[in-house]
């Protein structure tokens, strides 16, 4: 927290005293400052005057399963902006923070709940950063941890670019939440230079995620206006730095509507656009939004689409989905 660090600053204390802060807030995961015993009373008292977190939970609603559960937050800065975070508790053992970086998403896909709301605010690094803390601490309870994180929530992690990998950085340290970069996934609806320069900045560990949703330029377009703006052979192009860079293999999110993008032919051709890349498709069968048009094709259509990705030798899923009757799966976020 780079409050504490000004604190620190502005009350004489030497540096070690933001090492043992760090120790404290990141990784023993005290739930308030009394918690920090390692400083003074006197010291406590004075930290008081800051706030414990960034965000301010409103309420939280889970699955009946509990194997979703979905924290809906206000901003302390701003308590009109309102966004969602969701963890994910896998059978495997594994649980997943799927945060968010703004409130709401100017990007506008069509199919897409937080689309609908255009951009609200970015948020800040500790407004990302404070998500990860609630279920963290959560979880410790249960003598469990976050094993990894997805940038997969409300809005697009390339358009809050600085603020994404400063946040990156406090997940890796491991002075701070001592994550792996291979832990962490971005999703993005594809903005070529932002990869470029995701990859230049030293992140070729973490996991990247390309929202397609389309075999080719005509129908992204239909369905993702970014595709207006951003060819696909410029996405594409950026993609094939980043394989050439990191030797990662690339997912793709690839959400089946109705008729829309869920045809025989479009498996082809999806296959044919990622034929001989390092590639893995993950087929997400459309998760109903109110108010839009979409529907969710059968599950005999959506085996069909992967067996003949599967036939094509193309590495693909079906996604199981979580958190829809909560509206907390994929494309569901909307505050």
């Amino acid at each position: 927290m780079s409050d504490v660090q000004k604190f620190l600053a502005e009350n004489n204390q030497p540096e070690y005293r933001l090492q043992q802060f760090n120790h404290a807030y990141y990784q023993q995961l005290i739930t308030s400052f009394d918690e920090l015993t390692t400083w003074s009373k006197d010291l406590r008292s004075k930290l008081q005057q800051l706030p414990f977190s960034s965000l301010k939970l409103i309420k939280t609603i889970s699955t009946p399963k509990k194997d979703t559960i979905k924290a809906l937050f206000s901003l302390v800065r701003n308590p009109q902006a309102k966004m969602e975070t969701v963890l994910m508790r896998h059978d495997d053992g594994r649980n997943t923070v799927c945060i968010s970086c703004m409130v709401g998403c100017p990007v506008g896909c069509a199919f897409c709940a937080t689309g609908q709301m255009g951009l609200k605010e970015k948020l800040t690094t500790q407004e990302i950063i404070d998500q990860i803390l609630y279920f963290a601490r959560w979880l410790k309870d249960k003598e469990e941890k976050v094993s990894n994180v997805v940038y997969m929530g409300m809005g697009e992690p390339m358009l809050n670019l600085d603020v994404v990998e400063e946040s990156i950085d406090i997940l890796i340290n491991p002075k701070k939440v001592g994550m792996s970069q291979r832990r962490l996934t971005v999703s993005t609806a594809g903005f070529p230079s932002q990869i470029r320069q995701f990859v230049d900045d030293g992140y070729d560990q973490l996991n990247l995620a390309i929202s397609l949703h389309a075999p080719n330029q005509e129908l992204r377009k239909k369905i993702m206006p970014i595709a207006k703006t951003f060819s696909m052979k410029k996405l594409f192009a950026a993609i094939d730095y980043y394989v050439q860079q990191c030797n990662k293999r690339v997912s793709y999110e690839y959400i089946l509507l109705k008729g829309v993008n869920d045809q025989d032919k479009h498996a082809r051709e999806l296959a044919i656009l990622l034929r001989n890349r390092l590639a893995h498709v993950n087929l997400i069968p459309y998760n109903p939004v109110l108010g839009v048009k979409y529907e969710k094709p059968s599950k005999k259509k959506v085996l069909r689409f992967a067996q003949i990705l599967t036939d094509r030798s193309i590495s693909n899923s079906i996604r199981v989905t979580m958190g829809a009757e909560i509206d907390a799966a994929c494309g569901q976020l909307a505050a």
